[in-house]
């Protein structure tokens, strides 16, 4: 600027970059046509290069099965997840509906994340028909103890 050293680089042209060389091309140019292309009349120029692999860490997906369903996030929180809420009752029945809608769905989210609420719930019915969830579900009904807190306390 003020010692010359950037006055002419509007003038200054570099050359192109040449193009980057595919591994499957062994030697040849990205723009040259291979041999047998070139023999047996073939209209595509660009040579197939196989996509790579991805190599990663395998992460099995949790499944909603039964197990998860009555283990201690699942039916068991249910006794304790409406402990701090008070209903307004007649006269706020859409109100209270509302909340016990949103308390359900914040529990089946932290459940089973990957569900929708309707998804989850039909899935949780077709879930209630197995013994170990109606052993769990009378279990709760009877307050009986479920897990090894339980038996402590």
């Amino acid at each position: 600027m003020e010692n010359g050293r950037f006055d002419n680089l509007e003038d200054e042209t570099f050359p192109p970059l040449p193009p980057p060389h595919s591994p499957g091309q062994g030697g040849r140019e990205a723009g040259e046509p291979s041999d047998d292309a070139e023999e047996d009349g073939d209209e595509s120029k660009l040579v197939d290069v196989p996509a790579a692999k991805r190599k990663g860490v395998k992460r099995p997906q949790p499944k909603l099965d039964s197990q998860r369903l009555i283990s201690e996030r699942g039916l068991p929180a249910l006794r304790t997840l409406f402990d701090n809420v008070r209903f307004k009752g007649r006269g706020h029945e859409a109100e209270d509906l509302r909340l016990l809608m949103q308390k359900m769905e914040n529990w089946a989210h932290r459940l089973y994340p990957k569900l929708q609420f309707e998804d989850f719930i039909d899935k949780v019915e077709k879930l209630g028909n197995k013994k170990d969830v109606q052993t769990c579900l009378k279990r709760i009904r009877l307050d009986m103890p479920l897990t090894h807190e339980d038996f402590m306390g």
